[in-house]
This record gives C-alpha cells, structure tokens and sequence, in this order.
C-alpha cells in the first residue's frame, strides 16, 4: 500500500464514501468480515494537515455501526469522533451519517469501528494526513504502509460468549489464529523496492490482542514517527509497536549488512520483513493451545506462528531469500534495540521551546481484573468497570441529575443539555495529595475544568502489558516502570504519542493539557478488554463546550431518533 496525494500549499475539502457491509475476504474464507467498501483493510483516505474531510458512512449491515478516526484531535467538532454513548449515536442499519473535520494533527493515523467489536471483525483502515512542509522527506523517496492485524477465524459474536462466561473465571482472552499484514497471510507479502534506494514504512498496528517487534533483516531501521509525533531518525535494529501504535521509519539499502549474501556469490535478492509476536501479550501458551470454542469447528489443532514473514525484494523479482530464516533478529552496528516498548529514547524533531507545563491537576488510574456478582471476570478501572447503555447493556431511563452513557443521548449532549447537572464533583485536594484530584460520578465519567495539566498516573496490578489510548488529544509521556529515568532525562522535552503500553505489573505516567472540550475515552486498545469494561471517559468542561458555541446538530438530533426508531421496531437495543 503506497501513499499518492500530491503535494500543495491550499486547504481543500476532500468528499468520501465509506460503506460498512459484508464481505469474505479470501475465497476459501468461511468469516464474513466487517468491512469498508468490500475491501481488508478497508481504502486509504489522505490529506493534507488544515484540508477538510467530508466522508459519508452508509450502514449496510443488519446491526449498528460507527467509525472512529483515530489521531484525529476533532478540535472544534467533538461530535465527529465516533465514539458510541459517548460522542454520538449508532448508526442505524441501512442509516448514513456525514463526518465532516479538520484533518490535523499530521502523521499516521487510521480508522476503525468503535462499536459491537467490529474493529476485530475487520472494519479498519489507513487515513495518512499528510504535513504542509515535512522536513522528513529528505530521507526517503518512496512512501509504504503496512496495516498489521491478527486474524481471528472466528466472528467476534461467536467468541465473546466464550470469553465473558463464568466457565472462564481467569478471564482468558480469545486467541488469534494468523498474523495479516495488507490482508496478506506469512510468506504471502511481497514488498518490490521498485528501483528506490530509502524508503518509508508507516506500521499500523490494527491489532485485536497483539503486539509485534519488527525488523527487516540486514537493515537498521531509522524511526521518524511515533503515533503523530514526528521525530529525528532514531536508528534501531528492531522496535515493540503495540496495538493502535503507528510507527514510521526508512531504509537506507545501501546499508544493507554484507553479512545478507550467498556464500562466494551475489548479494540475497530479497530480505525477510519480521514481524514477531510478543507471547507475553497472551494469557496462554500459544504455540500449543487449542482454544476451547475452536474445538468443535476444526478436527485439527490450530496453533498461531508468532513470526510473520514478509519479502523485501531488492530486484522486484519477487523471489524469496535464499538465506535460512532463523529465530533471531540480528544485532547491527550503529543501530540500538529500544529497551522500552514505547521507545521514550526517541527525540521529537520539533523541540518544545517554552518546556513542558507543570501538573496542575492528578487523575490515578488502578487496572485491575475480577469477578463480578455473576461470576463473569471483567476489567475495572478505579474499582469502576465500564458499563454503557449504548454498547452492553439495556437503556436505563436518563436521570435529571447525573449522566449516562445512554443509548439515544451520548454523554456529549447530556454536556450541551445539563451542563450544571451532571453530578461529578469538582476536583479537590485529598490527604496525601499535592494537586487537585480528578473525581468521577461513581459511574467512569470523570469532570475535568478547561486548560487543566493533568498527570494521569496508570498503576497495573495486571500481569500483561495495557495499551491506553486517549481520545481527542495527544499526551507526553513523562515515564514508566521500564524507564524510570525518562522523567529526568527528557523533563523539557518528552514524547508525545496517543497510545502508551503501560507495563505488566507496573506503571506509567503522562500528561496532557485539557484544551479541547467535550467528552473523550481513555481505553484500554484490546478489544477482549473493551469489552470487559477497561473504558472510562474524560468529561472536559461543559461550560467551555457551550462558551465555544457548540449546540447538538439536527442530523445528530435525527440519527438519535433514527436508531431509536429501528430498535424499537425490531425490539432490540443491539446487545453484545
């Protein structure tokens, strides 16, 4: 997948039409994905940084659906996220509704369901927004993409019964069967140089569960991107991108290690692209599980290969290396492998000249994991685990004081509605506590005033890695238990990205300036956890919301009235 938009100085508004339907990606498929105009991953969609996107999603499914733009900040348009409960109603089967936002920040970004699981069915793509002036063109000629994902042979409607069940108390999460890169399965994926010597490849990884460590052999790799950020050339020799993560970086072949040759012949005319999965990430042993709900589909074992094999091929021949494949990502010279996997070590090209802002505000956040009154394991967030009317659970009646996370009135127009009645208390220093602590209704919605600094301190008493993902902003990083140090290393200039791998067992802190009102997601990005409550939502102050003229839009109003409509003629409020 290669990127083509030229290049240009003017704003211009850019029309799509993305149709969520149906479809068996290969022909001996028995899973019908969820996708976006019959294609997996669903089409590229570029633009450049201050363009206006105006994209028309039809819903040709027989349930809900809704796309959320994952990178985009929505500054001003915090209707357009296309979070389910929270920013928006449903999608109601054979309904449509327009996105219409700015196109910012630049970088890699992508687009995905955000509803029903439907990410893990398939309902993904690329959106690339291209920078008016991109310094970190002098490095590459030829511009790739990799959409990265675990492929499931089963629905996610079939697996989730088996996940949420008391007869699964430790709450293991489904396991995937392949590795898809491009739609592409292992030693199916054939990248031809086509004559470039330096090349980009942004990674994004569309995962459901996994995480990956890349490397093309022979090569360093040369990091220039961390979600949004871009960044001086980072040289590595592999790299952890976890799932939501986009990291670009470029190649130099002529840097090629003389090490990848055919003894007493001619340099190997194609390279092994890996891409390996992280065996910590699964709560079994992979290699040889058999998942209970595949048992009574397959006659046979089916075990996921955690290494993924991709081609590079120098002369476009498309032929495979000649070398051995081996187990082992090879060492380079002039080249480092990042110790932490969310690479704080990387420095960002635009230097922060007036530093970082001090916290003004704190928001602990305690993961945990345990059993509910039924017997089912679920993830709680500060005792809390996320339950909405709109996503898992019947519609309750809305209360006059307080919000919901309601079907047919999204938390962002109970803001508009009841601006002063939401029933979350303010912000308050508690014993032990230097700044103001963030408070919450009890419920996971949590009140934060305008242009607060807020650390959000992640505490993990779980055994595997969580990769958090703040909608509508992106955060610096300020440090985790895998690098302690980061904190005082990079106090004036930290990374900034929207998703953090907060670590097994451990912790991490970032900081983000609440700027940008509305109300916005903080989630755990595995879709297994979503499901299981790991969500809560950052209401940013409804007065600011309502100062900057924001009023619930018709089309809204009607789409609301829409999907009310349908459930009740079809006597169902789209239950997972």
């Amino acid at each position: 997948m290669t990127t083509t938009i030229a290049s240009t100085l003017a704003n211009y508004t850019i029309h799509e039409t993305l149709i969520i339907d149906t479809f068996f990606p290969y022909s001996t498929s028995l899973k019908p994905i969820v996708s976006v105009n019959y294609s997996f991953p669903g089409p590229l969609i570029e633009a450049y940084e201050g363009d206006t996107l105006v994209i028309r999603v039809i819903n040709r499914l027989n349930v809900s659906s809704t796309i959320h733009w994952h990178g985009i900040h929505q500054n001003g348009t915090p209707g357009m996220d296309g979070s389910v409960g929270v920013s928006q109603c449903a999608i109601p089967p054979g309904d449509e509704m327009i996105y219409e936002f700015k196109a910012e920040p630049a970088g890699t970004s992508w687009y995905h369901g955000h509803f029903l699981q439907q990410h893990t069915d398939g309902l993904f793509g690329p959106l690339i927004i291209h920078p008016r002036i991109n310094p970190s063109k002098q490095y590459y000629e030829s511009d790739r993409i990799f959409m990265l994902s675990d492929w499931y042979n089963n629905l996610s409607s079939e697996l989730i019964p088996w996940f949420l069940n008391p007869n699964n108390p430790t709450g293991i999460e489904p396991t995937p069967d392949a590795t898809v890169v491009n739609e592409k399965f292992t030693q199916s994926l054939f990248v031809p140089v086509l004559g470039a010597m330096r090349i980009r490849f942004r990674i994004i990884n569309a995962a459901v569960i996994s995480m990956y460590t890349v490397s093309i052999d022979g090569l360093p790799l040369h990091i220039i991107e961390l979600d949004n950020t871009e960044t001086l050339p980072y040289s590595v020799n592999s790299f952890s991108i976890n799932v939501a993560q986009r990291v670009s970086f470029y190649i130099d072949l002529s840097e090629l290690d003389p090490n990848y040759s055919v003894s007493g012949a001619s340099p190997t005319n194609s390279l092994f692209i890996r891409f390996q999965a992280v065996l910590s990430m699964y709560t079994v042993d992979i290699l040889n599980y058999i998942p209970p709900y595949e048992q009574a589909r397959y006659p046979y074992p089916t075990f996921f290969t955690p290494l993924y094999l991709g081609i590079l091929s120098l002369d476009s021949t498309n032929s495979t290396p000649v070398y051995p494949v081996g187990n082992s990502i090879p060492t380079l010279q002039n080249a480092v492998t990042p110790f932490d996997t969310n690479i704080l070590a990387a420095r960002p090209l635009d230097h922060n000249i007036n530093g970082i802002p001090n916290a003004t505000h704190y928001l602990p956040v305690l993961i945990t994991f345990a059993q509910d009154a039924n017997g089912i394991n679920r993830a709680y967030l500060n005792n809390v685990t996320f339950t909405s009317d709109a996503n898992y659970i019947p519609m309750t009646h809305e209360p006059t004081e307080g919000i919901t996370s309601d079907t047919y009135a999204p938390l962002l127009h109970q803001m508009a509605m009841k601006p002063n009645q939401l029933g979350i208390p303010l912000p308050r220093i508690e014993p032990g506590s230097q700044l103001p602590i963030i408070q919450s209704d009890g419920n996971s919605h949590y009140l934060i005033p305008y242009e607060a600094v807020v650390d959000i301190y992640f505490n993990n008493t779980d055994a595997g890695d969580h990769p958090f993902h703040l909608h509508g902003f992106t955060f610096w990083i300020i440090a985790t238990s895998q690098y302690p140090e980061a904190e005082y290393l990079y106090r004036d200039n930290y990374i900034r990205r929207d998703v953090i791998t907060v670590p097994a067992s451990g912790w991490a802190k970032i900081r983000f300036i609440a700027n940008n009102p509305g109300a916005w997601f903080l989630h755990c990005h595995i879709d297994w956890h979503m499901t299981a409550g790991m969500l809560l939502a950052l209401i940013i102050s409804p007065e600011q919301l309502l100062s900057e003229g924001y009023t619930i839009p018709q089309d809204q109003k009607d789409l609301c009235h829409a999907l009310q409509v349908f459930n009740t003629n079809n006597g169902t409020v789209n239950l997972q």
